[in-house]
This record gives structure tokens, sequence and C-alpha cells, in this order.
């Protein structure tokens, strides 16, 4: 996947609602980019193999 322009980046946040100024989007951008990078992996997973199981959510009594 080629990485996302600051000019995508700001358009996502815009749609977000997201308060990003023009001097934060070249490092956001480069962060989003990394993130994306660094979960790439996960699209490797056979998860079609896995069987759903229900979250264990919040322990009792708390």
């Amino acid at each position: 996947m080629s990485d996302l322009t600051t000019e995508q980046v700001g358009a996502l946040a815009a749609a977000l609602g997201l308060p990003v100024t023009l001097d934060d989007l070249a490092e956001v951008t480069h962060r989003l980019n990394a993130l994306i990078e660094a979960l790439e992996p996960l699209a490797e997973l056979p998860l079609d193999t896995v069987e759903p199981v229900p979250g264990l959510g919040e322990p009792p009594g708390s």
C-alpha cells in the first residue's frame, strides 16, 4: 500500500472533525503511515480458519 499524503490525511481529519493544524499535519501523516505499516502483517493472519469467541468483558463485581 502506498503512503497517505498530507492532503489525504488532512481531508480525513476534516471529515472526522479532528482539529489538526497545518503545523501538525506532517507529523500526523508520518505517524499514521507508520501505524498502517506496522499493522500490515495482521492482514496475513488466517482468520478464516479461526472460530469467533465472545469477549471477556468486565469481571463480575467491578
